[in-house]
């Protein structure tokens, strides 16, 4: 296994640390390497895709409160001093990533808001994310037990989509590095059983609760000043 010590070195250049250094009241410190926020909003269709609003929402209060967390703006500086300009961008970009490819459309409004706070950022589907890795990533689910047919017409949802899969899930959970935040509907995830009626997110949210953290995003409030 790993070694513990190793893996909370603060010596970021240690191949084996997962250490970031992050504290924000309410959201991190410098022990959460896993993060659930909760959105339980809706989820939309989109042609043959899916998207939701509120993740993207909730997406964009993560990073605010990424940069606004005690030992970022030092972790960041940090990389500053490689100086291989490929592998200098590599460890300072943030992972964010989706299933949907309609919802990876909806997440570049997050740039502007990334760009505002200094963040880089890599906007992918997680197929094609795979065999990358990145420091901290951060996945947008978009399934909800809740529908939106538009015109505020909401029905129940039990359809996960590629979630039935959880190889793919896993795929997007082992690229984090130092920190994975999920933004999803929790309990939908919690829920969800296999044909065999095996729980499939049961487990990995269990751990998150029990070693990381789960936040609802409205307890994310906006920042208006930094």
């Amino acid at each position: 296994g790993l070694d513990k010590e190793q893996v909370d070195s603060p010596d970021l250049r240690n191949p084996q640390s997962r250490y970031h250094g992050f504290f924000h009241n309410g959201f991190i410190n410098d022990s959460t390497h896993t993060i659930w926020v909760n959105v339980d909003e809706p989820e939309m269709i989109d042609g043959t895709s899916r998207t939701n609003d509120m993740e993207v929402e909730a997406v964009k209060r993560v990073l605010t409160y990424l940069k606004n967390s005690k030992g970022f703006d030092e972790y960041m500086n940090y990389w500053e001093t490689i100086k291989d300009e490929e592998k200098r961008k590599l460890e300072k970009e943030v992972g964010l990533i989706s299933f949907y490819g309609k919802q990876v459309g909806k997440l570049r409004e997050v740039r502007s808001t990334a760009k505002q706070l200094g963040i880089p950022i890599r906007l992918n589907t997680v197929d094609k994310f795979q065999g990358m890795e990145r420091n901290i990533i951060i996945v947008s689910t978009v399934r909800s037990d809740k529908l939106n047919k538009g015109n505020n017409i909401i029905v129940p949802n039990s359809d996960i989509g590629f979630a039935k899969a959880p190889e793919r899930l896993n795929v997007a959970l082992s690229r984090a590095r130092r920190l994975l935040i999920v933004v999803g509907n929790k309990n939908f995830f919690y829920k969800f059983k296999d044909r065999e009626g095996n729980p499939l997110y049961k487990n990995a949210i269990d751990e998150i609760a029990k070693n990381g953290r789960i936040i609802d995003y409205k307890s994310l409030t906006e920042y208006t000043k930094r």
